[in-house]
């Protein structure tokens, strides 16, 4: 029986005995051993697994933070980005009303001026702007050489007009050689062109009590009667809207009002082209009053402009000429 073994299991019934052979022994504690080591393989793989599921588990956990991180600052540029787009959007679109603005009001200029509006129509802005200032530069040079606008601070109408008329002293009918401007006594009186005082003094032999002579350059004469005070002195220089003295009725006058000429060399002008000139109403004169050689004044008048013309543009210079 040595190569026996003999396992007694024991219960209520009583004891049973099995014999088995040491082989068998051997064999279960194989087993036995195999299944331990099965399960502690198995239990050291589950632990390990388990450990790698937590670590892959707080690894996912992390690169999703980062990823909504990301996504958030993504998102916050994007929206940066949108803003920033409807900001410069306004900005264009509040650009472009100004542009469109300042087209429009240069084209008001060019108008006013009187440019051709097909002549600037291909020039950038920065010539059409000089180019009206050019333009305008040349207007304003001829209406401060030449006497245009009111001779009157306030201007209250009309009484007497240039040409034939009843005298309302003789009653004859007489030429009255200027515009009799109507406005109470002390009201300023002021020179229409640049130039230089010919003469200042009561003058009775020609009716108009204190007078005012102002000789312009190009041949252009001004004369200022009936005046309560003179201003200014023979040999002043005076500039356009200067003051050189007041209304009045000295001389031979029946109530206070200014009587105002226009001479060319020696001949007189109708004075109320003249009263009417400037920017707005520039061409219209040059037809209207003759014996002038406004083609000789507007050619000395571009020859400065074109001087000055060269140093803006000389593009837009022989624009202005033109």
């Amino acid at each position: 029986m040595r190569n026996y073994f003999t396992v007694t299991i024991s219960d209520v019934h009583g004891s049973r005995h099995y014999s088995f052979k040491h082989f068998i022994r051997q064999f279960a504690w194989l087993i036995v051993s195999i299944f331990l080591l099965i399960w502690t393989v198995g239990a050291v793989s589950l632990w390990w697994l388990t450990y790698q599921a937590h670590e892959m588990e707080a690894h996912n956990q992390k690169m999703v933070e980062t990823y909504n991180q990301v996504l958030l600052k993504t998102k916050n540029d994007y929206q940066h980005l949108l803003d920033e787009k409807s900001d410069i959007e306004k900005d264009l679109e509040k650009k472009n009303a100004q542009v469109e603005f300042l087209d429009q009001s240069l084209q008001g200029l060019e108008s006013l001026v009187g440019i051709d509006p097909e002549e600037p129509e291909k020039l950038p802005y920065k010539e059409r702007v000089k180019l009206v200032q050019l333009n305008t530069l040349g207007k304003s040079l001829m209406l401060s050489m030449i006497p245009s606008g009111h001779p009157v601070a306030k201007f209250e109408g009309i009484t007497s007009p240039f040409g034939y008329r009843i005298h309302p002293i003789t009653g004859k009918r007489e030429f009255h050689g200027g515009l009799d401007y109507r406005g109470p006594i002390g009201e300023d009186v002021h020179a229409t062109a640049e130039g230089v005082v010919q003469y200042s003094a009561y003058n009775e032999e020609s009716g108009y009590g204190n007078l005012v002579t102002v000789l312009h350059s190009n041949g252009f004469r001004t004369r200022y009667g009936h005046l309560s005070q003179r201003s200014v002195k023979e040999g002043d220089i005076v500039t356009k809207g200067q003051k050189i003295g007041e209304i009045g009725s000295t001389g031979r006058s029946t109530g206070p009002h200014l009587h105002y000429e226009v001479w060319f060399l020696h001949h007189r002008l109708n004075p109320l082209p003249f009263d009417k000139w400037s920017i707005e109403n520039y061409d219209g004169i040059f037809t209207k009053v003759k014996g002038v050689p406004w083609a000789s004044l507007s050619q000395n008048v571009n020859q400065i402009v074109q001087k000055v013309g060269k140093q803006l543009s000389p593009k837009a210079a022989k624009l202005a000429v033109k």
